[in-house]
């Protein structure tokens, strides 16, 4: 829609990306702060969190490009590189760097605040993935397939409307984010990831049937929806490993849930 934004060619996906960085960030530091977490260990962290992003782009272009050699050769095309961007690729690389950097840099000058980066992580997660799908709407990828009903979008160079699947995921997220970070804050309930893998994971599924950007599949999935399966299989392990290694802070108010 606007891809251009500030009069700069395809800045609109990057500004909305460093807002969600920014958001995420913010989110976080404010959670730990809160918890108890002294501010004096803050600088290392945000090494920690710019490493995290810098490895988590790159991850997700690598993906995209994955992507894209599964579209091209089912149609027979050879493949070409592109800088565009997916968010399995992100969270698959992001989250493995950031608890090596965190263990391998962090811990070296700091106490152990895993448990609490556990408990507010999956709203940082989906709320800088929320402004991220914003910056798919003004540029115009990711959108759905053709509609007429009234919420439908019409694009430039497009003939037929669309069904906004960046706007709609970007609501989900944003009010999972306020689940989430309600859950963190008030209960400090320390299995948001597994609600965050679940809930995400079935939502995504489903609007992946409502995709209509072409990115190839394989026996009639997405390769996305094959990343949902698993995150929603992985949910129950995830479970598991937080009911036995993390603690419950607050627990009077965790009952309360």
């Amino acid at each position: 829609m606007y891809p251009n934004l500030f009069g700069i060619d395809g800045f609109s996906m990057t500004f909305m990306i460093i807002i969600g960085v920014i958001a995420a960030a913010a989110l976080l530091f404010v959670y730990l702060h809160k918890n108890g977490v002294h501010s004096n260990s803050f600088l290392d962290l945000g090494v920690v969190v710019i490493v995290t992003v810098i490895v988590g782009i790159i991850f997700a272009i690598l993906f995209e490009n994955v992507y894209e050699a599964i579209k091209h050769s089912a149609n027979g095309e050879q493949p070409h590189w592109t800088w565009g961007m997916t968010f399995y690729g992100g969270l698959a690389g992001g989250v493995p760097t950031f608890l090596l950097t965190y263990k391998f840099y962090y811990l070296r000058h700091n106490k152990p605040i895993l448990d609490r980066i556990v408990i507010i992580a999956p709203a940082c997660i989906t709320l800088g993935h929320a402004f991220g799908r914003i910056g798919c709407f003004l540029s115009g990828c990711c959108y759905g397939i053709e509609t007429d009903a009234a919420n439908g979008i019409l694009f430039p160079g497009m003939d037929h409307p669309v069904v906004p699947t960046q706007i709609i995921e970007s609501i989900f997220l944003f009010t999972l984010t306020v689940v989430l970070a309600l859950f963190a804050f008030k209960y400090s309930f320390k299995y948001n990831f597994t609600i965050y893998m679940v809930f995400y994971g079935v939502f995504r599924f489903i609007i992946e049937f409502f995709r209509g950007d072409e990115r190839g599949q394989l026996a009639g999935l997405s390769p996305s929806q094959y990343w949902c399966i698993l995150l929603v299989v992985l949910a129950f392990p995830v479970y598991l490993l937080l009911k036995k290694k993390m603690p419950v802070y607050n627990e009077d108010k965790a009952d309360e849930i």
